[in-house]
């Protein structure tokens, strides 16, 4: 998906890299986990340490919305910074906050899951909606797209 127009800079971003229109990639790591990558246009950040602490965006963490309120109260009541919570997709809250090594980190919730949250539909793409996101790529040919979509052998 892309970040919509708007939100990667100005009062609208919700912790989003500072830039307009940049995809963010979900992998599916099933038991309703997922991997997500942030695209950055080239050039526009410094090379990351992967040895260093906080070489990356952030890290989110799903809570039912019962969790999710006592990580706000436990925010709140320890004094510490935090942004949200905030309406971050369809049926999606986050709050983001650092912890003590400067790591940014995230909890989202989905209200209207309960206690059973599970992967947000709104990032779950079909697979003409995924080739019509690849062929936006440079370079993209239809043989690396089709690759890309076919189904996991096995």
């Amino acid at each position: 998906m892309k970040v919509p127009p708007g939100l990667g800079t100005g009062p609208g971003n919700r912790g989003n890299p500072p830039y307009e229109r940049v995809r963010h990639y979900f992998f599916d790591m099933g038991n309703d986990s997922l991997l997500a990558f942030f695209e950055i246009p080239k050039g526009k950040e410094p090379v990351g340490n992967r040895n260093a602490i906080g070489a990356m965006q952030h890290c989110a963490f799903v809570a039912t919305a019962e969790q999710f309120h006592h990580v706000e109260a436990r925010l709140k009541s320890r004094g510490i910074d935090y942004i949200g919570p905030i309406a971050q997709l369809p049926g999606l809250l986050g709050i983001y906050f650092y912890d003590p090594n400067g790591i940014r980190l995230e909890f989202a919730c989905q209200p209207e899951d309960g206690e059973a949250p599970a992967i947000i539909p709104c990032v779950t793409q079909t697979k003409v909606e995924a080739r019509d996101e690849l062929a936006s790529l440079p370079g993209a040919s239809p043989e690396w797209i089709e690759m890309r979509l076919a189904a996991p052998p096995g």
